[in-house]
């Protein structure tokens, strides 16, 4: 199931501890179209819903569109702390 249904259907509101994911960087790897963009805010949002308060969100990205994807994750309501 893909993550974005489960999280809507089985995750209460404030329910996880931690999320730590390696969603799509938006790179065209291999032509694949699961790779054309990076997760819009409304992932993020429902990311931060299922989320407790004080807890953290692990994301991986590609160097070239990291920029994109923070964008997307502060604007859903995170706060950015650091980048590795």
């Amino acid at each position: 199931m893909d993550c974005r249904t489960a999280m809507d259907l089985f995750i209460p509101e404030n329910s996880v501890d931690s999320i730590v994911t390696d969603p799509p960087y938006g790179l065209g790897f291999m032509g694949k179209a699961w790779d054309h963009g990076v997760p819009g805010v409304e992932f993020w949002q429902a990311a931060y819903r299922v989320l407790k308060p004080g807890g953290h969100l692990l994301v991986f990205s590609g160097s070239r569109t990291y920029h994109r994807m923070v964008c997307a994750i502060e604007d859903a309501g995170f706060e950015i702390r650091d980048q590795i």
